[in-house]
């Protein structure tokens, strides 16, 4: 059949012939972007095997003083949850702004040192924060879990000048 008649479902061999060759190359590029965003998902934070993650122990709360921002993510999420702007106290409390597209959260708590960390924990979550130095520069890495929903989030936070 020549180029431009009608096949059986009534549409054009080139037409078939351009859907065909677009479809497999949007495949492509969707299966491109998956693995690109699993891998960036997977190398964000320390991990054992990066040098430039370093633990700074925290005994106490002056270390981390001040306020902190950075994305967040659900546990297992290939990308960002949103955003949270942290504010650690000198009394040894926090608070916290949230913000997703879908939604907006706040609270605050008070926090101790255990085990190099400090560590919050209140009838509504958990929160720890490590601090490491990454390549000259401090990083706070949040994991919190919501009490109510069950659901794990991690972050990465700078702080602020």
């Amino acid at each position: 059949m020549p180029p431009g008649d009608v096949g059986w479902r009534g549409e054009s061999r080139l037409k078939r012939d351009m859907t065909h060759h677009f479809l497999g190359k949007a495949v492509v590029a969707a299966y491109a972007i998956s693995v690109v965003g699993i891998l960036a998902g997977c190398s964000s934070g320390p991990s054992s095997q990066d040098a430039a993650w370093k633990l700074v122990p925290v005994s106490d709360v002056n270390k981390l003083v001040g306020e902190w921002e950075g994305p967040v993510k659900k546990e297992h999420a290939t990308f960002s949850e949103g955003s949270v702007r942290l504010i650690i106290r000198a009394n040894n409390t926090y608070l916290f702004a949230g913000q997703t597209a879908a939604k907006v959260a706040v609270g605050s708590g008070e926090l101790e040192p255990k085990d190099g960390r400090l560590v919050g924990n209140s009838d509504r979550r958990t929160v720890t924060f490590t601090l490491y130095d990454h390549k000259g520069k401090s990083v706070v890495l949040v994991e919190a879990t919501n009490h109510d929903t069950g659901e794990h989030y991690r972050g990465e936070l700078t702080k602020l000048p």
